[in-house]
């Protein structure tokens, strides 16, 4: 049973694994909050998907919540000298109510009488839906979650876990909750209800936190929409390709886009490059005049696109930093606020194959200078490949179903 966070990033991004279990001869099947926004994300990947629930409504609870989703403080924070006591006690309380909200009494009613009916051996879970790993104690199944970014949520709990061991006063929400469900259902909380009995993790490893966690290191898949690839897209541009992508899960999260969709096309149009840049019409129409090397389109297929690309701007996503490295481009980040996307820009900076830009620093300038670096310095794209060749080496998920078989006993 695959519990995922029911937006389209997240959905592909768990397709794999699920790809894997059913071509080893497994059932498998979606399960997760609904969201009709979503129908065409499930269809695409070809397994089955049962909802429960009330619908999601991401755009209601952002309303709900205000414009400064996390107050003073974000889980995207990277910064060491920020992570004071306040700072994590309210990150850590905020990011419970996060989980609360995904995971709502009714969901995990519905979803318990599911799989009391369905008996799965092993739930993979996402790390925005708690829901899979308190199912999974309630009816004896074993439970692995599967990481689309950076593992925040490990990083704030181990935080959280030295606060309160000078400070004991302090309460542990998210354990409270669980507990208090679990007891409903005459089971107890254990530590693997946190992270999972393993963690799937199909991140380059430069960006794979230090902690006492069970990872299970995976090689990234690529999944992108399925729609024809335009001829232009595979063939060789004459001067280096740089695409531009600022995805969907930010506007999603907050309902605009952080970064200067147009500071970035001007410094873009500086370059004697060709630029591909995924813009609907809306961020389009924000911009005055687009400059003449620069291709906007709706939608492109990005692993196919990024295979002839010599650079990437993107805002530091998890599955866009996946199709950057198994392609080998170098990538200049632009980071945004929602999840790990600063941390992962300064990890690939510190590596070699990245440039970190900070939404504060954003100008046609630093954007044009940036991006100028990473196609003009060869050691960013040896760098790249590099990288590329880890991951490739890397287990795939089909190598790693012999050890989800043996957890599920």
């Amino acid at each position: 049973m695959l519990v995922v966070f029911p937006t389209r990033t997240h959905i592909y991004s768990m397709a794999p694994v699920g790809w894997a279990l059913r071509a080893a001869g497994h059932e498998v099947v979606y399960a997760g909050p609904r969201n009709p926004a979503e129908i065409e994300s499930f269809l695409e990947t070809g397994l089955e998907a049962m909802w429960f629930g009330d619908d999601l409504d991401i755009a209601r609870q952002r309303r709900f919540a205000g414009d400064d989703l996390e107050g003073e403080h974000k889980l995207s924070e990277s910064r060491p000298e920020r992570y004071t006591d306040a700072y994590i006690s309210e990150v850590y309380q905020h990011w419970t109510k996060v989980f609360q909200w995904t995971s709502p009494d009714r969901l995990l009613t519905e979803m318990l009488h599911f799989a009391r009916q369905w008996r799965p051996d092993l739930v993979v879970w996402d790390p925005m839906m708690y829901a899979g790993p308190l199912v999974a104690a309630a009816v004896g199944a074993a439970h692995v979650r599967m990481l689309y970014a950076a593992d925040q949520t490990a990083r704030l709990g181990f935080q959280h876990r030295a606060l309160r061991e000078r400070r004991p006063e302090i309460p542990d929400p998210l354990v409270e909750w669980m507990s208090g469900w679990l007891a409903r259902h005459g089971r107890a909380f254990d530590d693997t209800l946190r992270y999972g009995m393993a963690t799937i993790d199909p991140s380059p490893s430069c960006i794979r936190y230090d902690l006492d966690v069970p990872y299970i290191p995976a090689q990234f898949v690529p999944v992108n929409r399925p729609l024809p690839v335009p001829s232009w897209v595979v063939q060789e541009p004459e001067r280096p390709r740089v695409c531009l992508t600022l995805g969907v899960s930010n506007r999603q999260v907050h309902g605009r886009e952080e970064a200067s969709v147009a500071a970035l096309i001007e410094g873009l149009g500086r370059l004697d490059a060709e630029v591909i840049a995924t813009l609907d019409a809306g961020q389009i129409a924000a911009v005055p005049k687009l400059p003449g090397n620069l291709r906007a389109v709706d939608f492109i297929p990005m692993n196919e696109a990024l295979a002839t690309c010599s650079a990437i701007v993107h805002q530091g996503g998890g599955a866009t930093i996946g199709n950057a490295v198994v392609n080998g481009v170098p990538q200049l980040i632009v980071p945004g606020t929602t999840w790990s996307e600063r941390v992962s820009a300064l990890a690939q900076q510190k590596r070699g194959y990245g440039l970190l830009l900070d939404l504060e620093d954003l100008t046609a300038d630093s954007v044009c200078e940036g991006v100028g670096r990473l196609i003009g310095d060869p050691s960013f794209a040896a760098c790249a490949a590099e990288v590329r060749r880890e991951m490739l080496a890397t287990r795939t998920l089909a190598d790693i179903v012999p050890e989800l078989e043996a957890l599920a006993g």
